[in-house]
C-alpha cells in the first residue's frame, strides 16, 4: 500500500482550492465525459436487470430495493463497464485496502465510488471515515483522493460530481450513537465539480431550489 497521501490542498487558503481542483482534474487520466458515459450506461443497465430465474424471473425495476442495494450494484456495474472500455487499464477492487476503482498502472488515479439515495445533493460516509489512519495501517484504503460521487432518487440518477476529497473532510455526527461522517458547503463548492448533462432533466422537482 502507499504511503499516506498529502493533500494537495494542505496549508492553501480556500481562494486557492478551485484552481488545485482544476489542475487536479486535468491531471487525470478520465475526463468528465467519459465518467458521466459510463455512469450513465451503468445506471440504465442496473434498470434492465433481472434477478431469479425461469418464471421466478423478476425485472429489479418492479421491486422496492433499498438505496445501499442500488449504490453497491451501481458501483459493480460502473467498475465493469469502465473495465471494458480501458482494456485492464481499471478494474474494481478486490481486497479491503483498495479503492472502488483501481489505477493497474498509477495508483494516484484510483478512485472511491461513492452514492447516495436520499433526495437532496449530499453524500455520507460512515464514522470511520472521520478517523485517522495510522502510517503502518495497510489493512484499510486511504480514504483521500480523487472521488466520483452520484446522487440517485429511485430510479433516477440526480447529479454525478468528480473532484477529490480528503479523509480530514469528513466530519462525524455529533451524536455519540451516530454513525455516519459529511462534508462542509466548502468542500461541496470548491473540491468537487458537477457533470452536466442530460441525465439532470429526469431530476424530482423536489430537487429545485425553493420546492419541496
Amino acid at each position: 500500500m502507499a504511503n499516506t497521501i498529502v493533500s494537495p490542498y494542505a496549508s492553501r487558503p480556500r481562494s486557492e482550492w478551485p484552481n488545485i481542483t482544476k489542475r487536479l482534474l486535468h491531471a487525470h487520466p478520465l475526463s468528465p465525459h467519459e465518467i458521466l458515459e459510463i455512469a450513465d450506461a451503468a445506471w440504465a443497465s442496473l434498470w434492465k436487470s433481472t434477478i431469479g430465474a425461469g418464471q421466478n424471473r423478476t425485472p429489479l425495476k418492479s421491486l422496492t430495493v433499498p438505496a445501499t442495494v442500488v449504490g453497491y450494484l451501481f458501483e459493480i456495474l460502473f467498475s465493469n463497464e469502465l473495465l471494458r472500455r480501458s482494456n485492464g487499464l481499471w478494474r474494481g477492487s478486490n481486497a479491503a485496502n483498495e479503492k472502488d476503482l483501481v489505477h493497474t498502472k498509477d495508483s494516484r488515479f484510483s478512485i472511491e465510488l461513492k452514492t447516495s439515495g436520499q433526495l437532496g445533493s449530499k453524500v455520507f460516509g460512515n464514522r470511520s471515515y472521520a478517523q485517522k489512519r495510522s502510517t503502518g495501517d495497510r489493512q484499510k484504503k486511504e480514504k483521500s483522493g480523487y472521488h466520483v460521487t452520484v446522487n440517485f432518487y429511485r430510479q433516477t440518477m440526480t447529479l454525478v460530481r468528480f473532484g477529490w476529497i480528503d479523509s480530514t473532510d469528513w466530519s462525524p455526527q455529533l451524536a455519540p450513537t451516530g454513525q455516519m461522517a459529511g462534508l462542509s458547503d466548502d468542500v461541496y463548492r470548491w473540491k468537487l465539480v458537477e457533470i452536466v448533462g442530460n441525465y439532470q432533466l429526469k431530476g424530482p422537482i423536489e430537487l429545485l431550489h425553493g420546492i419541496g
